[in-house]
């Protein structure tokens, strides 16, 4: 694919139908893609298709011919996101479970405790854990929001270095980021797209009758799919354009595995 000075959007929401074997590869992603754990592969596989279209193949998607390979490093991919997001799980879940609890045991010991004290401090920890528990979850959407505008520059650093701990170095991150402000944006709204489009085609066909029990796995299995190579295109472009940038340090790209 010839390299632009912005990111085709279009291409990105198409290739995967351009490929004269995209329904074989996306039967298997998309089961692979609904497998626990065996879903790492798909990411290893979005890494392999952000290196290809990076150096500019014209067909990007790749045999799913080194399953194990991919399924290695989708795995190191895949394990960086959740270290990533385990903050905004804690930050959301952790306050209200922690809420909840103490509710339980205050109602446990309540009844060995003078009947005035027990008003008292229901009336005092009760508004507080709701606030305090309203204001982490506040901050652990603000955190997701703020790490899914992160993830395409994470991926896009994985596949350019290949090691588990350049998913980590903020520094290289942010200056890809800095680099490619504009065309960044276009790769981070093309993701969105795609997860609006998924959760669209999810909720059509939820709504058949009678055939929604059928086909909302299968078409939840493409869909996931066909996001993990929207974006996985949309990325390489952008990690191609970054390569000629001057401030972009070497090496450009970690070797095909």
């Amino acid at each position: 694919m010839p390299v632009t000075d912005s990111i085709d959007i279009g291409k990105a929401i198409t290739h995967l139908f351009e490929d004269k074997d995209w329904i074989s590869k996306a039967i298997v992603g998309g089961l692979l893609a609904l497998i626990p754990i065996l879903g790492f592969a798909v990411a290893g596989y979005e890494v392999r298709v952000i290196r290809n279209v990076s150096r500019g193949e014209a067909t990007p998607m790749p045999a799913w011919d080194d399953i194990g390979q991919m399924f290695m490093e989708g795995l190191w991919l895949g394990l960086a996101r959740i270290i990533l997001g385990l903050p905004a799980a804690l930050l959301i879940v952790g306050p209200f479970v922690g809420f909840y609890f103490l509710i339980f045991f205050g109602a446990l010991f309540a009844g060995n405790a003078n009947s005035r004290d027990v008003e008292q401090a229901v009336s005092v920890l009760v508004p507080a854990g709701l606030l305090a528990s309203s204001l982490c979850c506040g901050l652990g959407i603000l955190y997701s929001f703020l790490l899914g505008v992160l993830f395409p520059a994470v991926a896009a650093n994985y596949a350019r270095r290949g090691t588990f701990a350049s998913c980590f170095n903020i520094g290289e991150v942010a200056g890809f980021i800095r680099r490619n402000p504009s065309n960044y944006l276009m790769v981070w709204l093309t993701g969105f797209l795609a997860g609006l489009i998924y959760a669209g085609a999810v909720s059509v066909v939820n709504f058949i009758p009678c055939l929604n029990l059928i086909l909302v796995w299968p078409v939840s299995a493409l869909a996931i799919f066909w996001v993990y190579m929207t974006l996985g295109h949309a990325v390489g472009q952008l990690l191609a354009l970054d390569a000629a940038h001057p401030a972009a340090s070497a090496p450009q790209l970690s070797p095909a595995s």
